[in-house]
C-alpha cells in the first residue's frame, strides 16, 4: 500500500491527491507553523485532517444518531445508545456525552488551526480561500451537531489559550448566527461544479448552501431555509438519483458513478483503502446484528393507495382516519407488514421473498442457511446459536447493506450520505409550510414531496385526498421526511425540532405482534408481554412497568458532560439535569 492509501485512510472524504515527497519532507506532526504554511500542496495536506476529524469517527458522529431517534434500535441493551431514547441516561454518563463533546471540539480545534494559519501561504487569495471555505463548512457541521445536542455551547473560532478555555457557554442563537455567517462566506468562495477526479468528495458551494438550509430549518429560520433550498433547486447541478434503492449501494458511489447527482456531502469509502462494517451491523449470516429497524418505523409506511396502514402513533387513538383496505390489521402473518406498502419500505428493509445475506432465518430449523428471507430470527427461538442474523425487533435494514460483503468484517466501501438533494426538497416543503401558516399548495407539493414519491413509484400526495381521509398535511410532511430519510441520522433532530419527542421516544422497544409470532413462529421470543398495540416487548417503558420514558422538561437537551464541568464549572448545566 503506497503513501496515498495511508493518507486516505487517515483523512476521510478521500479526495485522492497529494505530493508524497512533500509529506516525506514535511510531516505534519513535526513541522512548525513558521516553516509549514507556504504552498498550495501544504494547504491541501493540512485540509485532510479537517475532513478527517468530522468523518473519521463516523460511527459516533454520522451513524450513532440513528439510535437516538426511535427508527433504529441498537442491539446491545447495555449500551448507552439504547438508554438515550429510553430516557435512562444520567448526567454522569461518559458515553456518548463526553465522547461526542470531545470529538466535536477536537474537530473544531483542527479546523481552527487551519483557519489561524492558512493566510500565510504564498498562494493567490482566491485559491487559499477555497480551502478555508471548506474548513468553515466542516466546522459549521460540528457546531450544528453541538447545538442540536446541548443548545448553548462555547463558540471557539480560533486556537485558544488555556486561560481562554475557562469561559461560559455561548447562547445557541449566537452560535447559529456565526454558523450562518460562515456558510455564507464559504458559499461565496467555493465553486459551483460538482467536484470530479482527484477532488471527488470535496465540498462545493452547494454543499455550503445545503448545510445552511439544514441549519436554518433546524433553528426555525423558515425564510432562510426556504430561500436557500430554492436556490439549490433552481440553480444547482443536483437532482434525484433515478433509483432510490440503488442510491445506497456501492453502485451509486460518486467516485465511480458520475450519474449520482443526488449526494451533496458524503463520507467516501474505497475498497482496500478505507472501508466500513455496515453490512455486518445490519444483516449478516452469523451473529447478532447491531442496527435493528424499529417497529414504529415499520408502522409508519403508508399503503400503496396513500392511506395509512393503521392509525399508529401518527394519529394516536384517532377514530376519524380512513385507513387502507389494502392492509390486514391486526396483522396475522409476518408478511402482512410488507403487503401493499410504500415501495420505499421494501427498498429500506428486507421483506419476505427477498434474497438476503442473513444465513438461517426464523424457520423451524436452526442451522440451515436460507437464500430467500421469510421469517425473522430471534436467538431465543434458535437455540441461542449464531448461525443467522439474530435480531431484536424482527426487522432488518436493507439500506446500506451489501449482501455480497455481509459476513466479511470491515469490507464495505459504501459511501455514507451526509446531505442529499432529497433533503433539500423536504427542507423547502417544511419551511414553506411554516411560512405560509401551515399550508402548501398542490403545486408546491408536486415540486417537492411528489418528486420523491414519483421516483419510488408511490401514490402521490393529493391535498383533496388527505382532507377526505381525515389526514392532516403537517403529519404527512413529517411522515414523508421520516420515510424518505430513514436510517440517515436525521430523525432525532427532527423530533427535537418538531417538539414531538415525547410522542415517539421513551416507548417500549417492541417486535412483531403476539399474533404474528404465534402464527408464524409458534411461540414468542420474549416473556415481557405486549404493549398497547399487541406487539411483543423486548424493553419495557413505564407504561408496561419498566423504566423507559421521555421527560420533556429535561430530555430535549443532553446534560453537559460531567467531566467537562469538573474542568470548567462556568459551563453550567442544562435545565432539569443534576449539577
Amino acid at each position: 500500500m503506497n503513501k496515498l492509501k495511508y493518507i486516505v485512510l487517515f483523512v476521510v472524504t478521500c479526495f485522492i491527491s497529494c505530493d508524497d515527497s512533500f509529506l516525506d519532507k514535511y510531516p505534519l506532526d513535526t513541522v512548525s507553523h513558521q516553516t509549514y504554511w507556504k504552498t498550495e500542496e501544504q494547504l491541501r495536506a493540512a485540509l485532510y485532517p479537517c475532513y478527517g476529524d468530522v468523518f473519521l469517527d463516523n460511527d459516533y458522529l454520522v451513524m450513532y444518531p440513528n439510535a437516538f431517534g426511535g427508527d433504529a434500535v441498537y442491539g446491545d441493551m447495555t449500551s448507552n445508545l439504547v438508554k438515550i431514547p429510553g430516557g435512562r441516561h444520567t448526567y454522569m454518563d461518559g458515553f456518548p456525552f463526553t465522547s461526542f463533546w470531545r470529538y466535536l471540539y477536537a474537530g473544531i480545534f483542527t479546523c481552527n488551526n487551519f483557519l489561524d494559519h492558512y493566510n500565510a501561504a504564498e498562494v493567490p487569495q482566491n485559491v487559499k480561500d477555497v480551502y478555508a471555505a471548506e474548513v468553515k463548512v466542516l466546522r459549521a457541521l460540528d457546531y450544528f451537531w453541538l447545538t442540536c445536542y446541548w443548545g448553548d455551547v462555547p463558540w471557539v473560532d480560533h486556537v485558544i489559550t488555556s486561560e481562554e478555555a475557562y469561559s461560559e457557554r455561548t447562547p445557541r442563537n449566537e452560535v447559529i448566527q456565526n454558523i450562518m455567517n460562515d456558510l455564507d462566506w464559504a458559499a461565496d468562495k467555493l465553486g459551483d461544479a460538482i467536484p470530479t477526479g482527484n477532488n471527488v468528495g470535496r465540498i462545493n458551494r452547494w454543499g455550503a448552501l445545503a448545510l445552511k438550509a439544514r441549519v436554518a430549518l433546524q433553528n426555525e429560520m423558515w425564510e432562510a431555509a426556504a430561500n436557500t433550498a430554492k436556490e439549490i433547486m433552481d440553480h444547482g447541478p443536483y437532482r434525484l438519483y433515478p433509483n432510490y434503492r440503488e442510491l445506497f449501494t456501492i453502485g451509486a458511489n460518486c467516485e465511480v458513478n458520475p450519474n449520482n447527482k443526488e449526494s451533496i456531502i458524503f463520507d467516501m469509502f474505497i475498497t482496500d483503502v478505507r472501508m466500513n462494517n455496515m453490512s455486518n451491523l445490519t444483516c449478516m449470516p452469523v451473529d447478532y446484528i447491531r442496527w435493528n429497524p424499529a417497529k414504529q418505523l415499520v408502522d409508519a409506511y403508508l399503503c400503496t393507495d396513500g392511506k395509512p396502514a393503521k392509525t399508529g402513533l401518527e394519529y394516536y387513538k384517532r377514530t376519524d382516519i380512513q385507513t387502507s383496505n389494502l392492509y390486514t390489521y391486526p396483522e396475522q402473518h409476518y408478511s402482512d407488514y410488507f403487503t401493499n406498502r410504500d415501495p420505499r419500505m421494501e427498498m429500506t428493509l428486507y421483506a419476505p421473498g427477498n434474497e438476503w445475506p442473513g444465513g438461517d432465518d426464523g424457520d423451524p430449523d436452526v442451522d440451515v442457511p436460507n437464500p430467500i428471507f421469510q421469517l425473522p430470527r430471534f436467538p431465543t427461538l434458535q437455540s441461542n446459536n449464531r448461525n443467522g442474523a439474530n435480531g431484536r425487533t424482527g426487522f432488518y435494514f436493507k439500506k446500506y447493506n451489501t449482501p455480497e460483503l455481509a459476513g466479511q468484517t470491515n469490507r464495505d466501501y459504501n459511501d455514507r450520505i451526509i446531505i442529499r438533494y432529497a433533503e433539500i426538497l423536504l427542507i423547502y416543503a417544511e419551511a414553506l409550510f411554516n411560512m405560509q401558516g401551515g399550508s402548501l399548495t398542490q403545486a408546491q407539493i408536486d415540486l417537492t414531496i411528489n418528486q420523491l414519491r414519483d421516483r419510488a413509484g408511490m401514490h402521490r400526495m393529493i391535498l383533496t385526498e388527505l382532507q377526505a381521509w381525515g389526514m392532516d398535511l403537517k403529519t404527512e410532511l413529517h411522515r414523508e421526511r421520516r420515510v424518505e430519510l430513514a436510517f440517515e441520522s436525521m430523525r432525532y433532530f427532527d423530533l427535537l425540532r418538531w417538539k414531538e419527542a415525547e410522542k415517539y421516544l421513551g416507548r417500549a422497544i417492541v417486535g412483531p405482534s403476539y399474533t404474528t409470532c404465534m402464527n408464524d413462529l409458534g411461540k414468542v421470543p420474549y416473556d415481557l408481554g405486549t404493549d398497547e398495540f399487541g406487539d411483543i416487548v423486548w424493553v419495557k417503558s413505564k407504561a408496561e412497568g419498566g423504566a423507559d420514558h421521555f421527560d420533556p422538561s429535561k430530555h430535549y437537551l443532553w446534560p453537559v458532560p460531567y467531566e467537562e464541568r469538573q474542568k470548567n464549572p462556568l459551563l453550567g448545566q442544562n435545565p432539569g439535569w443534576e449539577e
